[in-house]
């Protein structure tokens, strides 16, 4: 009698965890979706595309990534690994994802768009702004001036 409780209970595992591990189970899909297009990843967002033209010598644009069709980011990297994290969004508000407590954290102007910069006294490593509805961030793995950082941002096309 216990053999034969024992052998429905194995079965029972087995088809319970067939049922749970097995075909039926769906992955989550994955809140980052890869694109090869800025156009493209802006439009599955909602954005326009305002993005930075110029960028410290040596950076190239690398990936383009959508999360949760709410937030679009470009990578840029130089040939040392070291990256450049530029974010948009609708809204206001801070979209870097750093949570970083930073020695400066100032405001700078560039033209009429005032700009938060974080860093050190004389390097940025995060830059955040807003304007027209629209929130950016610029992160830099490898610090820069506040002139660079501003110069970067001020080949931003507002159409």
């Amino acid at each position: 009698m216990k053999k034969y409780r024992m052998k429905h209970i194995f079965i029972a595992t087995v088809a319970i965890s067939v049922l749970f591990i097995g075909g039926s189970t769906q992955a989550m899909p994955s809140p980052l979706v890869t694109y090869t297009s800025v156009r493209d990843a802006w439009a599955v967002v909602g954005l326009p595309v305002y993005t930075p033209t110029l960028l410290p010598v040596g950076y190239v644009q690398k990936d383009i990534i959508v999360i949760d069709k709410s937030l679009a980011e470009i990578f840029y990297r130089n040939d040392a690994g070291k990256e450049i994290l530029f974010r948009m969004a609708k809204g206001d508000a801070d979209i870097s994802g750093d949570s970083t407590i930073y020695e400066v954290n100032q405001i700078v102007q560039v033209g009429r768009q005032y700009i938060r910069v974080k860093g050190t006294e004389k390097l940025v490593s995060l830059a955040l702004w807003s304007r027209g509805g629209y929130t950016f961030s610029l992160s830099f793995e490898e610090p820069i001036s506040i002139e660079a950082v501003q110069a970067i941002i001020s080949t931003i096309p507002w159409n």
